[in-house]
This record gives C-alpha cells, structure tokens and sequence, in this order.
C-alpha cells in the first residue's frame, strides 16, 4: 500500500487495485528517477499519463508475496514490517 495520496486517491475512484512500479535508472549515481518533468521527458511515448506529484523518494518500497499461506518478503525496502514478524 502506497504512503502516496495520489495513488490511493486513483483506487479509491477507481474501486480496484493497480498495480505501478519504480523506474529503474541506467546511472549508478541516481537509481530511481524522481524528477516528473524528467519521467515525462523520458516515458511520454511509452506510457497514457505521468502525473506530476512533485519529486518522489528514491528508496525501494518493499515487496510481500502474499500468494499463499504465509507471506515472503520478496524485496525489504520502504516500509516497517515488524508488526507482521
């Protein structure tokens, strides 16, 4: 679930989930792109909308394979998990 209230505003209206990702950077400098006007620079042909939220973080969130039994924690990043330990 996204601390962003851009996307849970998207799902509220929307009524379903969706599903997004992290734009991974060729620098080694800056991994993860959080400049709108250089995602949109760089993505307008490939993607519908790039909606300018105003610069983003650069940590990873975390990723939870919740598709069976108990969950797996793909990828720790963005998020605390020691409720769920």
């Amino acid at each position: 679930m996204p601390d962003n209230d851009i996307a849970r505003d998207i799902v509220k209206a929307l009524g379903n989930p969706i599903l997004s990702t992290s734009i991974k950077d060729d620098d080694d400098i800056i991994e993860y792109s959080t400049d709108p006007e250089l995602i949109y620079e760089k993505y307008r042909d490939l993607v519908d909308i790039v909606i300018d939220g105003g610069y983003g973080g650069n940590i990873p969130s975390t990723v939870v394979d919740c598709t069976e039994g108990d969950f797996e924690i793909i990828r720790e990043g963005k998020g605390d998990l020691e409720l769920y330990l």
